[in-house]
C-alpha cells in the first residue's frame, strides 16, 4: 500500500533523522575545536569569561 502524499516515508524519515544527528556532532567538534584554538592564544581565564558570556546571551534567546 502507498504512503499517504502528506507523510514522509520511513526511508526519509531515517534519513532526515540521521542528517541532524550528523550536523549537531559536526557542531559540537566545531565548538571543540574552537575552544582549543582560544585556549592556545589565550589564557583558560579569558577563554571562560568569553565562554560565560556567551552562555548567559544562549540563556536570554530561551
Amino acid at each position: 500500500m502507498p504512503q499517504a502524499p502528506d507523510r514522509p516515508s520511513p526511508l526519509e524519515t531515517l534519513s532526515e533523522k540521521a542528517a541532524a544527528e550528523y550536523l549537531r556532532r559536526s557542531s559540537l567538534t566545531f565548538l571543540e575545536c574552537a575552544i582549543n584554538l582560544m585556549a592556545t592564544h589565550m589564557s583558560l581565564e579569558e577563554v571562560a569569561a568569553i565562554l560565560r558570556t556567551e552562555a548567559d546571551q544562549l540563556d536570554e534567546m530561551r
